[in-house]
């Protein structure tokens, strides 16, 4: 009798405290015609949440965890950062900048485990979701792994002409040769591009507000060849700023900088509308306010200038600065296109050009409160 006690204690200790059953991590990656390569990983996610393999996690473990409200949603919360922080995706020694489209939430971990019954409540599989956008001509791509979701099946598709499956190993990464390695001239050439692209694109369409400050100099500017030069000047200033920040000689800027720049708008537009300023001192002025555009294109270009070092870097720069010159120049001439429209009406061109300048002004002043309101109640 006393031996069947033991072996009764003995089997119940095993049940409290043995392993649940657990299966392999799997992630599918798939990359888009445009570039877009996204992933889902699908892993036993209570395991995770308290930074154990899913071997290693006991079922008394898993349900303090679960069963635990404030401390389940303290380690959802915790392990998406982490899970960021340990996934990294490289292209041809790159590392990629990650968005989690997607990642379980307490509620949604709660509910698959008590659906699955009692006795089957682990493992709790659940997806992440994640995606980044890949360089052009990448030749290899590296992916690297939470070291706590264990061994990782990884399926890798590009297209319909390429497809790799591949065991990942914890602390090692998958390699994945997806193009012919292109040469170096070609890849400065193929940055420079993507980042002149950018660079137009930051003006011309997503950036209407740069877009007003060229009308402001311009109207302010005693004919197009001097509005041009000033454009030149202002990118120079706003070169220097963006370089400055990327040798990590200035601080990336927060938020304050938004309204900075509505400011120069609305200040350019007055300068526009009084039209007595000197050349020398528009041209500094360009210059000064290019310094502050700046930053705030550094702002928001520095997530993919991070990544870059030596001559890369400076074909990424030159591409992006001559992509927004180049924007620049396109918004002056549809400028001087607009105003010579205008002068076709009873209105005098003088009377024109301060209406409008009066008009930019306005529009930065009110964009400038607009974001100053937003820094100050989001806070």
């Amino acid at each position: 009798m006393r031996n069947l006690f033991l072996a009764l204690v003995t089997c119940l200790s095993l049940t409290l405290h043995a392993h649940p059953e657990w299966k392999e991590a799997s992630c599918t990656g798939i990359i888009e015609e445009n570039n877009d390569f996204n992933l889902t990983i699908r892993f036993d996610v209570p395991p995770y949440l308290i930074n154990k393999l899913p071997k290693d996690a006991s079922v008394s473990e898993l349900d303090d965890l679960v069963y635990d409200r404030p401390r389940l949603i303290s380690s959802t919360q915790a392990a998406r950062v982490k899970f960021l922080s340990e996934t990294k995706i490289l292209a041809d020694g790159q590392t990629l900048s990650l968005n989690v489209d997607e990642f379980p939430s307490p509620e949604a971990i709660k509910a698959q485990s008590t659906q699955q019954g009692e006795a089957d409540r682990y493992p709790v599989i659940m997806p992440v979701k994640i995606h980044t956008h890949l360089p052009d001509k990448t030749h290899k791509i590296e992916i690297a792994f939470p070291p706590q979701l264990g061994l990782i099946f990884t399926n890798l598709r590009k297209e319909m002409n390429y497809q790799v499956v591949m065991a990942v190993a914890p602390n090692e990464k998958a390699e994945f040769v997806i193009s012919d390695k292109p040469s170096e001239n070609s890849g400065l050439l193929t940055t420079a591009q993507n980042f002149l692209i950018h660079g137009f694109n930051h003006v011309i369409p997503a950036g209407w507000d740069h877009g007003l400050f060229m009308l402001a100099m311009f109207l302010g500017a005693t004919s197009l060849a001097n509005a041009l030069t000033r454009s030149l000047a202002f990118t120079a200033g706003h070169c220097l700023t963006l370089a400055a920040v990327w040798l990590h000689l200035l601080p990336t800027p927060g938020p304050w900088i938004e309204p900075v720049i509505a400011l120069t708008i609305g200040i350019a537009g007055l300068l526009a509308a009084r039209g007595k300023t000197s050349n020398q001192t528009v041209f500094i002025g360009a210059v000064a306010f290019g310094l502050l555009h700046g930053l705030g294109f550094a702002a928001a270009a520095q997530n993919k200038l991070e990544n870059w070092t030596g001559i890369k870097a400076l074909a990424a720069l030159a591409g992006f600065n001559l992509g927004v010159e180049f924007a620049q120049v396109v918004v002056i001439l549809l400028s001087a296109i607009l105003l010579a429209s205008l002068q076709r009406t009873p209105l005098k061109a003088y009377n024109i050009r301060r209406y409008l300048s009066y008009a930019v002004a306005v529009a930065g002043f009110a964009v400038m409160t607009s974001r100053l309101w937003e820094i100050i109640f989001d806070a």
